[in-house]
């Protein structure tokens, strides 16, 4: 098992305990589950849809949990169940799962949506069609689809929004020397409740842990070419220092 909280980016800051957790199987990284506690209660709760592999990891986690405090039953949903009533449960879950990828499918073909983003356990993860139909409303390949971006050996970059002295409000994102690093093709915030609007975004370049400079994030894109897709809205990028010294004294910004 791997824990953690997520972060205001919604990004997994692993091995921190908190109020909510997020605990997936360390072998198959899709959404996980997030559990929480009271005084008398433990909380355990699944976003759909979900991995099959996470299904069974959530149902197993809840009977390890009942027989550790003696207990044969749990609830789900408001009603009362028995242990041996688990198998049912994962058999509606799946279900559920492969309904809700059938119809995410179903709303980006009649362009409803260009991307659908889901929470993983690491990651928000951006689905287009192209994606969607490789899963093909299966929550085994649904599964295996978020293994593969969420176990990449990368950095998956965050998003920072700062306040001007004019009270306007300006973005960056950080790009360090040969780290494989995922950036999104168009910035913005995810889901946020905020009153305020990004006027430009920006990139810094750390270059032996030292920031060297910022460049706008436009000609940044401008200058990169093209890079490895890494889902619907984002690519992964390595770049060295000497590109990034010669990005800074060409583009060079002050923020």
């Amino acid at each position: 098992m791997r824990f953690g909280i997520m972060d205001e980016s919604y990004h997994l800051e692993e091995g921190v305990l908190g109020e909510n957790m997020v605990v997936f199987p360390a072998e198959h990284i899709c959404r996980g589950c997030e559990i929480s506690f009271t005084k008398e209660e433990i909380h355990l709760s699944m976003p759909l849809p979900t991995s099959r592999d996470d299904i069974f990891f959530f149902y197993d986690f809840i009977n390890r949990i009942c027989k550790k405090v003696h207990t044969q039953k749990f609830i789900r949903n408001h009603e009362i169940l028995s242990l041996d009533k688990i198998s049912c449960c994962i058999e509606w879950d799946i279900q559920a799962s492969c309904t809700a990828i059938v119809q995410m499918e179903k709303n980006l073909a009649e362009n409803q949506y260009e991307s659908l983003y889901i929470f993983g356990a690491m990651y928000p993860i951006a689905l287009g069609l192209c994606e969607m139909k490789k899963i093909s409303g299966d929550v085994i390949k649904f599964g295996e689809l978020m293994h593969s971006l969420q176990s990449m050996d990368i950095y998956y970059a965050k998003a920072k929004v700062y306040e001007r002295q004019d009270k306007g409000y300006f973005g960056v994102y950080v790009l360090t020397e040969d780290i494989p690093t995922v950036l999104p093709y168009k910035p913005k915030l995810l889901m946020i409740e905020h009153s305020f609007e990004v006027q430009d975004w920006n990139i810094g370049f750390v270059v032996n842990n030292e920031v060297k400079g910022f460049i706008s994030y436009s000609n940044f894109l401008d200058s990169i070419g093209e890079c490895a897709k890494y889902d619907a809205e984002h690519f992964i990028v390595t770049m060295s220092s000497d590109k990034m010294n010669i990005l800074i004294r060409q583009y060079k910004i002050d923020l």
